[in-house]
């Protein structure tokens, strides 16, 4: 028994070799015949999207059970599942509001917002710890902080900021200050 649970045989060994040389190089095409969205980490549906990718292709090569043209299968459809998803946000401005949650100020005019901060769960020290990642000493040195829709932050400093029409889609923008 001992032995079979470190080594038994080389045919599972041969077959995961095989099947990565297969899986990976249709991996490429799918993803170069799908365009570039497809590698974007965009907004939530796409990190789903690369979650069930990297899952399905772990399942295809450690599962015995599942042939290379049943995981070709599954993979083409989490790929077209992912264009249609692409082009109804292209078509509609709503559909596209359901899967991209709307940027948020966390900061503006020199003053934390509070509402959105609790809203949106995130500590202040959070934001601090960004903006010295930045390199950035000074809170007075910000414009704007911004919880983009992929949950990054967007620090916007004051010299840089110009005319803020960037900002016109985050939730509470102000049109001038």
């Amino acid at each position: 028994m001992l032995d079979s649970l470190i080594f038994d045989g080389w045919k599972a060994p041969l077959r995961i070799v095989i099947m990565s040389i297969l899986i990976y190089g249709y991996l490429i095409l799918i993803m170069r015949l799908s365009g570039k969205r497809t590698m974007l980490q965009y907004n939530m549906f796409d990190v789903i999207i690369s979650v069930a990718y990297g899952s399905t292709i772990a399942t295809i090569l450690v599962t015995d059970k599942i042939s290379f043209v049943e995981g070709a299968f599954v993979l083409g459809m989490l790929t077209f599942i992912q264009l249609f998803i692409a082009v109804m946000e292209m078509k509609s401005k709503k559909f596209g509001a359901i899967l991209n949650p709307t940027p948020t100020f966390l900061y503006y005019n020199d003053e934390f917002c509070e509402e959105e901060l609790e809203k949106e769960r995130v500590l202040k020290s959070e934001i601090r710890n960004a903006v010295r990642q930045q390199g950035i000493g000074s809170m007075q040195k910000i414009e704007a902080i911004v919880l983009e829709g992929n949950g990054q932050f967007s620090i916007i400093t004051k010299s840089e900021a110009g005319a803020g029409d960037t900002l016109v889609d985050v939730e509470g923008a102000k049109q001038s200050k």
